[in-house]
């Protein structure tokens, strides 16, 4: 299980990540830097399977990554969805994420939904874009907030959180309101809330990316946000193509 939102406005975008896991399972590592192509990016590891779920790179790209536990799960050897992640992490753009994924043997990847967040994205500008691989095809979905994951009782939990997403998130929707989201117990604490407890799983940390004109910054809390520990926050200075526009200057 995990639980994505997002906020638009008119200089970027901020995304807001619960990762749920089983409780034997290693607890990941911070946020690391990270170049590849000559492009810097950020991202916490999973010492399991040396991915990750969330990445942010100086292009101003974004990537959400959620387990599809309503696919079906191809017959052969498989490599972790996280690694998609850490693959994907230097594209530059858009169409780099899909190149990349038209090139791939998904068929090596448990079902996924894969979330895009352009380096463009704003209020006024683009979407959240949303890949899904059922273990068959990949095929493009609407992206509507929120966006869970769930091995358990999907359609019961999803109604539950979009409930508390559509009491909590009232307008004006803020930052606050939406840690207070990602914190929340509604209707109670266990499997159909946010920050879910369950005997053998719970919400293992928080994610928050926000994204603007000149900076990045990915703030992780390590736990269950209701917790309200403190958060380790990472920055990217964002990467901003440098025009020449007077003909007379030196190269």
């Amino acid at each position: 299980m995990c639980t994505v939102s997002w906020l638009l406005n008119d200089k970027g975008y901020e995304v807001f990540f619960n990762r749920d896991e089983q409780k034997g399972r290693a607890i990941a590592k911070p946020p690391q830097h990270f170049v590849s192509n000559d492009v810097q990016f950020a991202m916490p590891l999973d010492p399991d399977g040396g991915g990750t779920w969330i990445a942010m790179n100086n292009q101003g790209l974004s990537l959400c990554l959620l387990n599809f536990y309503q696919g079906d799960i191809p017959d052969r050897p498989l490599i972790s969805r996280g690694l998609l992640v850490k693959r994907l992490a230097p594209s530059a753009c858009v169409a780099d994420v899909v190149a990349v994924l038209n090139d791939l043997h998904l068929g090596s990847y448990a079902p996924f939904t894969l979330l895009v967040f352009a380096p463009d994205l704003s209020a006024t500008q683009g979407h959240v874009i949303a890949f899904q691989w059922d273990g068959h095809v990949l095929t493009q979905r609407p992206s509507t907030e929120p966006m869970i994951s769930s091995s358990v009782a999907y359609e019961e939990v999803m109604l539950a959180r979009q409930n508390a997403y559509k009491s909590i998130m009232t307008e004006p929707r803020t930052v606050e309101k939406a840690w207070a989201f990602h914190r929340s117990h509604v209707p109670e604490a266990g499997y159909k809330s946010v920050c879910m407890h369950r005997e053998d799983a719970n919400t293992v940390s928080f994610t928050h990316v926000k994204v603007t004109e000149h900076d990045m910054q990915m703030a992780y809390v390590d736990g269950a946000p209701c917790k309200e520990g403190p958060a380790v926050t990472t920055h990217l200075q964002k990467n901003i193509p440098r025009l020449k526009l007077v003909a007379s200057e030196k190269m």
